[in-house]
């Protein structure tokens, strides 16, 4: 997993991953999102070249969104296909 934060302004951070997002990685990913991505207002997560998510993923994505729903900070994520089919395979089993 690759893993690269740009911030565009103080208050706008941009994260893209790229590789798999699996138990063994999931981690990682949450870490680096929370490290990178500190006193941000809009948070912009890349994910568009993931090749790889299963339901470490999804955990790491809830544990964002909680994270900056506290923090009042705008969670916007772009999926690759592959995160698309998981996260809407959840949504319609938690529906």
């Amino acid at each position: 997993m690759q893993l690269f934060a740009e911030w565009s302004n103080t208050t706008d951070v941009r994260v893209t991953a790229a590789g798999d997002v699996d138990m063994s990685t999931a981690r990682y990913f949450t870490d680096f999102v929370f490290r990178r991505a500190g006193n941000c207002r809009r948070l912009t997560l890349d994910m568009t070249q993931v090749t790889f998510f299963d339901c470490a993923g999804i955990s790491a994505l809830e544990c964002i969104e909680e994270r900056c729903r506290e923090a009042h900070v705008v969670l916007e994520i772009e999926p690759a296909q592959c995160v698309s089919r998981v996260m809407t395979l959840c949504q319609s089993l938690c529906a």
